[in-house]
């Protein structure tokens, strides 16, 4: 049922000007995230309260939960590359570095660090070996139902 009141609006660009949004939206989007994450790690490194970050936190995990069910709902993994096991442990590294070195920035704990950045790469590699599990089986529903 529609209401009355509500305004039509006429998309008034083209496919190619539509594509161009699409790219700055893009951009924008990912801009707004990492500058969310550094917020977040600066905050963190100058002694913030998870109360101070929490707003920003919640942001980026919402931002994130949201992409990732998309993304892998519709068996898309990313623009640049495929799912591999390798990818995997290679953005687990990452994650593992980042979040050691903020926590050695944090404590100047050495072993605490180690232990938080082993953790984050287990909790990372995990969570993404499954995914790319779930993705690569929604990949395959979806060729079989292009091959139908």
């Amino acid at each position: 049922m529609k209401h009355k009141w509500r305004l039509q609006r006429k998309n008034v660009l083209d496919e190619r000007e539509m594509q161009e949004v699409y790219r700055i939206e893009h951009s924008g989007l990912w801009l707004m995230y990492a500058l969310l994450c550094a917020a977040v790690v600066v905050q963190l490194l100058l002694g913030a309260g998870l109360a101070q970050m929490a707003g920003e936190m919640i942001v980026i995990a919402v931002v994130s939960v949201v992409m990732i069910v998309a993304y892998a709902r519709r068996g898309i993994w990313d623009t640049d590359a495929r799912p591999s096991v390798r990818g995997n442990a290679l953005y687990a590294l990452v994650a593992a570095l980042g979040m050691g070195i903020v926590s050695l920035g944090r404590s100047a704990d050495f072993v605490r660090a180690l232990a938080v950045g082993a953790a984050m790469f287990a909790l990372c590699f995990l969570l993404l070996t499954a995914l790319m599990l779930y993705v690569r089986r929604r990949q395959r529903l979806a060729e079989q139902d292009l091959d139908e």
